[in-house]
């Protein structure tokens, strides 16, 4: 649990102290977690077979055997390897390919840099120009409803470049120059008919992980007899990292991730039917866009409200959004920028 904590505790004490901007702090919590998700895989994969071991070594001395048993741990090599593949999952061992195709990887990037750009460009034209202006004083219904609407657009992008730059390009590239062959990192997520499904197929790399590691185990906890403990502990536990890493690269406290992911997106996918049909696929389209539109509104308002709401120091003041407290006109544009 040690190394756990240290995981946790030391780069948000960093990104703290130095006051990182958004993406930085961003790339340092993914690669956070990423290190933190395959440190815990190595041990859990290793950690039996070391007791077994261990456990011959004590019968050997309790026997007076003179052959001992040595404790044979694995390769560095297959470590090192193992934390720059694309996989969350230890083994000693992967299926490879032969050759690297140099000529595919640069692409990957490329397109991984295009995406990052383009990210870049929703937030300057379509999101900058919509929340900069917008007086605190005067939001009502209506025009909640309409800068909403003009959300959903750059927050659909958002999460198809998040998708499309990462689970895909940058995960094939690196696959690629590690001659990975299992490449399976996302199914056809874009058909979900149900949350469940669409929960289970967008990334299947982490899915993997809190399978092997949260699910399974909390079934063999709970005697085997529930489905549900288990299925609602990886909702709470992704939903629940997932916000960590806004708190800590937004610099605020505003759960709009997980109430969107842990509550609704529960009910979703305990309530919804699980049909087949293209009504239920789009059903699941039209939720999942009012989802990333309401997280784009929400997060773009209290980032704007945060840069011109005065601050005071109490406690309050971290956990509070200022987007509803603070009720002041907002500056003009020019002087009001995401430190990106």
């Amino acid at each position: 649990m040690f190394y756990i904590v240290l995981f946790l505790v030391l780069p948000c004490r960093e990104i703290v102290k130095h006051q990182l901007a958004i993406a930085s702090s961003f790339i340092v919590l993914l690669e956070q977690l990423r290190q933190l998700m395959k440190t815990h895989s190595f041990v859990r994969e290793n950690i039996e077979n070391i007791r077994s071991q261990c456990h011959l070594i004590s019968e050997s001395k309790t026997n007076d055997n003179t052959n001992l048993v040595e404790i044979t741990c694995p390769d560095f090599s297959h470590y090192l390897y193992f934390l720059f593949a694309p996989t969350l999952i230890y083994r000693d061992k992967y299926p490879r390919n032969a050759v690297i195709h140099w000529d595919y990887v640069l692409q990957m990037f490329g397109q991984v840099i295009a995406a990052i750009f383009y990210v870049y460009y929703v937030v300057v034209r379509f999101c900058i120009p919509t929340f900069a202006n917008l007086n605190q004083n005067q939001i009502t219904l209506s025009i909640f409803t309409s800068v909403l609407f003009n959300s959903i657009m750059p927050g659909s992008l958002f999460l198809l470049l998040g998708f499309y730059g990462f689970l895909h390009c940058w995960l094939n590239a690196f696959a690629e120059m590690l001659r990975f062959a299992d490449r399976m990192f996302y199914k056809d997520w874009w058909n979900s008919t149900s949350f469940a499904a669409y929960y289970r197929t967008w990334n299947i790399v982490v899915h993997d992980w809190l399978y092997a590691y949260i699910y399974k185990e909390v079934f063999a906890l709970i005697g085997e007899t529930n489905r549900v403990i288990p299925a609602i502990a990886v909702v709470l536990l992704s939903a629940t990292f997932h916000e960590y890493v806004m708190i800590f690269s937004l610099g605020f406290f505003y759960p709009v991730m997980f109430v969107l992911f842990a509550i609704v997106g529960m009910c979703f996918f305990f309530f919804l039917p699980r049909n087949k049909g293209v009504l239920y696929n789009i059903l699941v389209w039209a939720f999942l866009l009012i989802g990333v539109g309401l997280q784009s509104c929400f997060y773009f308002m209290e980032a704007y409200a945060r840069k011109s709401c005065p601050a005071n120091d109490t406690f309050w003041d971290k956990l509070v959004p200022r987007s509803i407290v603070c009720r002041v006109s907002l500056p003009s544009a020019k002087l009001l920028h995401l430190d990106l």
